[in-house]
């Protein structure tokens, strides 16, 4: 037993050598960083680089043999773009593994302890927060909203742009100045936002707190919600 790949041309992965599917499934899923790739394909990046936002402790060696086992397995294609500019998609196989994904998700949101600080990182989890804002949940017009968090390294300010066509996080402070200002705590954001608490919560112990016109705040705690994993906490 080892690590024989078919001989197919496919990327070699573990073998099992077993003739049960979901054997022969974790053969191809289960690999160190895989279904977080996934993840990001399953939320719409096709870019290489793109897919890499989620993932930032992924090497680009690793990442892109990850994206090449995937295709040579039927999951993902490259689709015909600029020469340096590869992309990639779910076939239906990779589309269908939507609801394993989001089942192991509620699922270690619901028997797992909550994150610690060191598994928590501002730049993930804002990526995320605007991942995951569906179009019914963005904005009418464009909205940006600085972003400060306390216990993150280094520099601890970001900002997101909100619009109709989508939402995007950057590093830094907004050359445009911001219509909503947010200061958190790392652990008082992705609390609220797994819903291990509520927003209202999180405000009244001062872990969030945002500024801005009320009307405002509002449309932006509306973009943003809670994760698609989240437990629900109404007090």
């Amino acid at each position: 037993m080892g690590a024989d790949g078919p001989s197919t041309g496919r990327q070699q992965v573990y073998r099992y050598e077993q003739h049960c599917p979901v054997a022969r499934a974790a053969e191809v899923l289960t690999e160190p960083w895989t279904l977080l790739v996934l993840r990001e394909l399953l939320r719409g990046s096709e870019r290489r680089a793109d897919i890499a936002k989620g993932v930032p402790r992924m090497s680009a060696t690793l990442l892109a043999s990850r994206l090449r086992t995937l295709v040579a397995h039927g999951l993902v294609t490259e689709v015909a773009h600029h020469p340096r500019d590869k992309r990639y998609r779910l076939t239906e196989a990779g589309r269908s593994l939507r609801p394993v994904v989001d089942q192991l998700g509620r699922w270690g949101q619901r028997w797992l302890t909550p994150p610690g600080l060191r598994d928590l990182d501002a730049d993930v989890l804002l990526h995320d927060i605007c991942a995951q804002m569906t179009e019914d949940r963005l904005p009418d017009r464009p909205l940006t909203v600085a972003v400060a968090v306390a216990d993150a390294p280094v520099s601890g300010r970001w900002w997101l742009a909100l619009s109709p066509d989508g939402a995007t996080v950057h590093s830094g402070i907004p050359p445009g100045g911001a219509d909503v200002r947010l200061a958190c705590t790392l652990s008082g954001l992705a609390g609220a936002w797994l819903g291990r608490q509520s927003w209202l919560r999180a405000v009244r112990d001062g872990s969030v707190v945002f500024t801005g016109p009320p009307d405002t705040v509002r449309a932006v705690l509306t973009c943003v919600g809670v994760s698609r994993y989240a437990t629900r906490e109404t007090a």
